[in-house]
């Protein structure tokens, strides 16, 4: 169930940001953004959101740190991470990570949902 969901969106671009966080409040989630992996860090780790979606490079600090360090401090939060230069490096270390999938900017909508759906069916398994 998306309703009442909490979803950090983490994107150096605010165009971005903000339509991906306007697209998950139509589709029922409760979405936080935040600008870089510092501010999403504090954010993650005061909000405790269910999945986190997080560009893969911003300044201060990256996706793939971010990643690795929400999963030091919240290990059963879900990840996806969006991107404009996918690579199959970038995606398999994405992946030892544990996000549940890389995606390629521009964001394709129904694959967003699959993967969000995807998250839920994770979180209601570790339940």
């Amino acid at each position: 169930m998306a309703v009442s969901t909490k979803v950090l969106v983490v994107d150096d671009d605010a165009t971005t940001r903000e339509a991906l966080a306007q697209l998950l409040q139509i589709w029922g989630y409760q979405p936080e953004t935040a600008s870089d992996g510092l501010e999403a860090l504090e954010k993650a780790l005061s909000s405790c959101p269910l999945i986190v979606i997080s560009d893969l490079r911003m300044p201060r600090m990256g996706g793939m740190e971010f990643l690795s360090a929400l999963r030091c401090g919240l290990p059963r939060v879900h990840c996806i991470i969006i991107t404009s230069d996918r690579s199959w490096e970038a995606a398999a270390q994405a992946r030892r990570l544990g996000a549940v999938d890389l995606l390629e900017k521009p964001v394709d909508v129904h694959r967003l949902r699959v993967d969000l759906k995807k998250c839920l069916e994770l979180q209601s398994h570790q339940a």
